[in-house]
């Protein structure tokens, strides 16, 4: 019964953390650029790499370029807690160091959904 009870308690903080860290399409990063060839940049890095929405939320954060980039690079292809990423967001003292460093450590242990072998179902009649 307790573990019910824990289960269903962490099932309804879903929802507060998805509040808490909103999750953004990466195409629309490309707004905090101004001029035309870094958002042609962007909008084609956007289309073409594969990176976890939450963390790429905590990525736009970033104040300097230079730093969002290198923590876009950071995230490609790799799965992270989205209870911990929002832990990086709500801090919005953070110098851009400091982000980094918070996604880093919320860095989940496996392969996103995206990049998954595809696990057949078997149903048994």
């Amino acid at each position: 019964m307790k573990l019910v009870l824990h289960s269903l308690v962490l099932i309804a903080c879903v929802p507060l953390i998805a509040i808490a860290l909103e999750p953004t399409n990466p195409a629309g990063f490309c707004e905090r650029f101004i001029g035309e060839k870094e958002i042609s940049e962007c909008q084609e890095r956007t289309k073409t790499e594969n990176v976890d929405w939450y963390a790429a939320t905590v990525c736009h954060l970033q104040q300097d370029d230079k730093a969002f980039w290198a923590c876009w690079d950071s995230i490609q292809g790799q799965s992270y807690n989205p209870a911990e990423l929002s832990k990086c967001g709500e801090n919005t003292e953070a110098s851009d160091t400091q982000r980094q460093s918070c996604i880093d450590t919320a860095r989940g242990g496996r392969k996103p959904a995206s990049v998954a072998p595809f696990q057949p179902l078997k149903v048994k009649k």
